[in-house]
């Protein structure tokens, strides 16, 4: 199955910080379709959101997003449309586990998670 070029959009401004926008632009496909692939785009864009979220100091916001987003994105590992669900959810998880031990009081971005292609 080819990928959408809006999810590849979504993956480029995901990685280029651009939470906000990574989730309008997914949105969109995520309403246009009916494929198998929908819980995923529903997970990304709940990631981007609770990173979004993280980035502006929102931590509970994010967490509840974190967690929905996780069980969206579960149903894919590995890998999905060239995506690697694993190691976004591994990441992210990692980063809410520091947040939640307080090592650090909001995102650091060196550890932010990536999508990859």
């Amino acid at each position: 199955m080819p990928v959408d070029e809006r999810f590849k959009k979504g993956i480029a401004l995901f990685n280029e910080e651009e939470f906000f926008e990574c989730h309008e632009v997914i949105e969109d496909l995520w309403l246009a379709t009916q494929d198998e692939h929908k819980d995923l785009y529903k997970g990304v864009i709940q990631a981007a959101v609770a990173l979004h979220h993280l980035k502006n100091g929102n931590v509970s916001g994010a967490r509840k997003l974190f967690k929905t987003s996780s069980r969206y994105l579960g149903k894919y590992t590995p890998e999905a449309l060239g995506l690697n669900v694993e190691k976004l959810l591994t990441d992210m998880q990692a980063c809410f586990k520091s947040i939640d031990e307080g090592l650090i009081p909001k995102l650091e971005f060196q550890m932010k998670p990536k999508l990859t292609e």
